[in-house]
């Protein structure tokens, strides 16, 4: 039997019974001088044994728990780093040796549609089914990133690899469904101004030639030209107050401004309804129902130029003969506030409703042109509802008209 597999206490039991059977010997066949000096060497030895193997025991001991503790830090560290990287936004996926799945983050089973649970130690062949990401990380050249569609519907991303050692290798995918979203609305927003703008332009410059080259015009024909450069002109104006309009409305948004006031909405509403009766000229009905005194706290200039907005694409887009209401009033439901403009026009494809407020956007470009619009106005009103922490609601069916409502919260009203 291996001395390893004894206990300490059995070990010294049977030593000291060793040394009784050698001093016992001892002093049968030899002297008591002898006897005792035979003893003493026996234990001496068997207790520097002891000693030994004690001390080879805490050794081992020692290092036993010095490694448990070592493995215990490394434990702690990785579960440190893997709590850190599931709190990330971007979805993290380790791989090691043999290509495959060694962990990933909740972003990465959203985005990436992997399963921990279920795809631990697959190989990534077997975990994508999007052959783009599949050739990417066989080729093995993660110098630059590639983009991909998300499992989420909808979302885009932009995918990377980082080599981490000899045996893993980290995939990062990171959600560019908003970055893409503002690079396509910077490209409308160059595209749509520089095409708004070159109209009138064309109309101004064709007409100056013609002047500059001498061609005689008739009188008539002159005045009828110079009329439709004022218009153009103005039209041009318009858009670029409002594109003015806007920039500081969304450099406010960033910024700390005036404090808010006391809005009268009442009066305000009834000074609108009469802006929109003189814009009509008789063209429609428009009635004003007023049914509450409360008042708001907001930016006076930029909450009317925002009804007033309202009402001016209830006169544009209604046909001659149609009703329009101008309303504020109380709603039960909540205890909000709601300034609306309903008319029976024209109305709106759902499809086009979330995409109104868009810089630009037309659901008829031409007939809206006609109609004098900037494509602003809504982008605009927007940006006022954000500053003065209402919600623009858009109601609409085609052929049957539209609802456009301005809803204060309670918390924002003063009665």
């Amino acid at each position: 039997m291996s001395t390893k597999n004894i206990s300490p206490r059995l070990f010294c039991i049977l030593g000291l019974v060793a040394v009784a059977v050698i001093a016992g010997l001892l002093f049968l066949t030899t002297t008591l001088e002898k006897t005792l000096i035979g003893t003493c060497v026996t234990l001496i030895f068997l207790v520097c044994y002891i000693i030994y193997k004690m001390s080879d025991g805490w050794i081992n001991q020692y290092e036993a728990e010095q490694m448990r503790s070592d493995q215990t830090r490394f434990t702690a560290r990785i579960d440190r780093y893997r709590l850190s990287l599931s709190a990330l936004p971007e979805a993290v996926v380790l791989f090691r040796q043999g290509h495959t799945v060694e962990w990933c983050n909740p972003a990465a089973e959203k985005y990436l549609g992997i399963t921990l649970a279920k795809h631990l130690g697959m190989a990534f062949n077997l975990v994508f089914d999007n052959p783009k990401i599949i050739e990417y990380l066989e080729k093995g050249d993660f110098s630059l990133p590639i983009e991909v569609k998300s499992k989420e519907p909808g979302r885009v991303l932009m995918l990377s690899a980082v080599v981490a050692d000899k045996t893993h290798f980290i995939v990062v995918a990171r959600d560019i469904t908003e970055q893409r979203r503002n690079d396509e609305m910077r490209k409308d927003f160059v595209a749509n101004v520089s095409h708004e703008l070159r109209t009138p332009l064309t109309v101004i410059t064709g007409f100056l030639d013609m002047i500059l080259r001498g061609k005689e015009l008739d009188e008539k024909t002159l005045h009828e030209h110079l009329l439709l450069m004022q218009q153009e002109s103005g039209r041009m104006q318009n858009l670029v107050n409002d594109l003015l309009s806007l920039s500081r409305l969304e450099n406010k948004d960033e910024q700390e401004t005036d404090p808010p006031e006391v809005v009268n909405m009442a009066k305000l509403v009834a000074s609108l309804a009469e802006d929109g009766v003189a814009l009509s000229q008789g063209r429609h009905t428009i009635d004003t129902n007023i049914t509450t005194d409360e008042a708001v706290m907001g930016h006076v200039d930029e909450i009317r130029s925002a009804c007033l907005n309202l009402v001016t694409n209830a006169v544009r887009y209604t046909p001659d003969g149609g009703k329009i209401e101008i309303n504020w009033f109380e709603n039960p439901d909540d205890g909000s506030a709601v300034f609306s403009v309903k008319d029976n026009g024209i109305g709106i494809d759902a499809d086009d409703i979330p995409r109104l407020t868009e810089r630009f956007y037309r659901v008829d470009k031409s007939r809206s042109r006609e109609k004098g619009g900037t494509g602003l106005g809504l982008a605009i009103v927007k940006h006022v509802a954000i500053r003065n922490n209402c919600r623009l609601d858009i109601q609409s069916e085609p052929g049957k008209g539209s609802t456009f409502s301005l809803i204060f919260p309670k918390e924002n009203l003063l009665a």
